[in-house]
């Protein structure tokens, strides 16, 4: 008996597991209230006309979309951009939004994305008044966050097939359970760690200064998606 128990509850806590890594995936697949504040990583431009207009002492006046247009067609920057496993959001302040279509592994290229937004007369200065940085490495960015991707899902799906295979009342089947539930953790491990190691490189620009000491208005940080991921290795 002791041993079916701790089947039980080993078969429980992989559940409990599978549901957090169900509401991290569908994380910026809309812009619904639903899903539109659990992602990955948000990239933070409220603040970014301000500045814009202290570093380069012109005004910021139509550096922001208000009618949330179609994302990446340069007619304004969002407010907030939300990045999630297969999407991309940008939001106004009140919370309306609008998503790119959805991919596998999408990849978060955070200055590629804001500069396909960007009005054409704020384009060369907005390119420019960010420092050399990995938030500049459009090439870096897609390579860790998409293949962070990629292993997320490679062991979310292991992570499922271990609660599926440790309900079967089998010795072979309590194997396999065993065997996915270690790999999924370790798969779902090393996509956070990448996902990390990003965001980390990235929010170098939240203390980027511009002339007077004024911050540049820009900020990354971590959503609620990778702790979602985080929780579930930990079953």
């Amino acid at each position: 008996m002791r041993g079916e128990h701790c089947v039980a509850g080993a078969t429980i806590l992989s559940a409990i597991a599978v549901i957090l890594l169900v509401f991290a995936h569908i994380g910026q697949i809309s812009s619904g209230a639903l899903v539109k504040s659990i992602h990955m990583a948000e990239v933070n431009v409220a603040a970014y006309g301000n500045g814009y207009a202290g570093g380069t002492n012109k005004s910021a006046a139509g550096l922001y979309d208000t009618k949330n247009d179609k994302l990446g067609t340069a007619k304004g920057l969002r407010q907030y951009y939300r990045y999630g496993l297969y999407n991309a959001c940008g939001y106004q302040k009140d919370g309306s939004g609008i998503c790119n279509s959805s991919t596998f592994a999408y990849p978060m290229e955070p200055l590629s994305q804001l500069l396909a937004d960007t009005p054409e007369k704020f384009f060369v200065d907005t390119r420019d008044i960010i420092p050399t940085s990995t938030f500049k490495e459009n090439g870096y960015n897609h390579g860790m966050s998409r293949g962070g991707s990629v292993l997320i899902f490679a062991g979310s799906v292991l992570a499922a097939a271990a609660c599926i295979f440790g309900v079967i009342k089998l010795r072979i089947s309590f194997l396999i359970a065993a065997i996915c539930s270690g790999l999924g953790a370790f798969l779902l491990m090393i996509g956070a760690s990448l996902w990390t190691a990003v965001i980390a490189k990235d929010n170098f620009v939240n203390i980027v200064k511009v002339r007077g000491g004024n911050s540049l208005g820009i900020k990354v940080t971590a959503g609620a998606s990778l702790s979602y991921f985080q929780l579930s290795t930990d079953h």
